[in-house]
């Protein structure tokens, strides 16, 4: 016999509307939510009964009653946020849609210094369900932190640690190597490789790439052209331009990112190089909006791979572990980059 109780929400809780209907709490909340998972004709019938029973929901109680707060948690450094230049809002953009898409909260918990104490204060303190970390370390200590609370996580790259858990990266030793190779190919001897800062596992790998790609050509690698740097245009405006006032300046430059290479762009401008006859310059492109590799002048030889779109399946996967969806085993992917070979590329000089 189905209740009807005209009193707006007052003493209606999940449990009642989920067993009127002989439902799961667990699928009522999602149906109520719009999930995919459920069909869409058990969505409107959920929907008629809660509209006519006066169910009026609560997060928390939802939560208490399903076992999950259906929220996960993205710790990142503040001045992340601050960056005029960065990929961290297009990954921000791809894992909002998937948490959109699948009824879920996004909790963003920004830190200054102590990253390990935020990161211990929401896995024990069930205001999430789990917890996405970026820009992982060679040795990331947050792994095994995160992995001693029981608390379901995804990295965004990898780590060198002992400790067995999901990720979502790209072949960053690839990039490197393959970038270093067309220049090679194209004659160059001197190549300087702007990267980040070797802390970062990502970081690491390319520095490896590229000196894989060196000696296996049997090209020294001179230290004064491999620098670490933050990824701006800024950056690669004064270290492109610190290149090429040296006394043996580079004829091809490596860059770990198109906001560098942006800015070797210009250092080159102004040291009267042409981009593609004096100077050969590749990058690597996350494919972020707002800036495109095929814009620049001369259109800038790139690998790609979107971020975004990594952003995502960070959000899916973690969210597909928390509705056991997937095997106990972690969810490990790695994707290869494409390279689109442009007119930044000319022959090397002869040695």
């Amino acid at each position: 016999m189905a209740i009807d109780r005209p009193n707006h929400g007052q003493g209606i809780g999940l449990k009642v509307v989920a067993d009127e209907l002989g439902l799961s709490q667990s699928t009522v909340s999602r149906a109520l939510r719009n999930h995919p998972s459920i069909p869409a004709a058990t969505r409107e019938r959920v929907a008629q009964a809660a509209k006519r029973m006066g169910y009026a929901p609560n997060a928390r109680a939802r939560g208490l009653a399903i076992g999950r707060t259906e929220a996960i948690g993205l710790v990142f450094p503040l001045e992340r946020l601050r960056l005029v230049q960065t990929n961290f809002v297009d990954v921000l953009s791809g894992i909002s849609d998937v948490v959109t898409e699948r009824g879920y909260n996004l909790l963003l918990s920004p830190f200054r210094d102590d990253e390990s104490s935020v990161l211990r204060r929401l896995a024990t303190s069930r205001m999430v369900d789990g917890l996405i970390i970026t820009r992982p370390l060679v040795h990331d200590p947050r792994i095994a932190l995160l992995a001693g609370t029981g608390i379901p996580f995804v990295v965004h790259g990898r780590s060198d640690v002992d400790i067995s858990c999901s990720y979502v990266d790209v072949d960053n030793f690839e990039i490197f190597r393959r970038l270093a190779e067309v220049l090679l190919d194209y004659g160059h001897r001197r190549i300087a490789a702007l990267n980040s800062y070797r802390r970062f596992r990502y970081a690491a790998a390319r520095d490896a790439g590229y000196r894989a790609a060196m000696e296996g050509r049997h090209v020294p690698v001179d230290p004064d052209l491999v620098l670490e740097t933050a990824m701006t245009e800024e950056d690669g405006l004064k270290l492109g331009a610190r290149l090429l006032s040296l006394p043996e300046p580079p004829t091809a430059i490596i860059c770990g990112s198109i906001f560098l290479a942006k800015g070797v762009y210009r250092a080159a401008a102004e040291a009267g190089r042409t981009i593609g006859k004096d100077l050969s310059v590749v990058a690597h492109d996350d494919q972020l909006r707002g800036i495109s590799a095929a814009d620049f002048a001369p259109a800038l030889t790139a690998t790609q791979q979107s971020v975004e779109m990594a952003g995502r399946r960070l959000a899916e996967i973690l969210i597909d572990r928390l509705e056991g969806r997937l095997a106990p085993e972690p969810i490990c992917e790695v994707s290869r980059p494409d390279l689109i070979l442009r007119g930044s590329v000319g022959q090397g000089k002869p040695v």
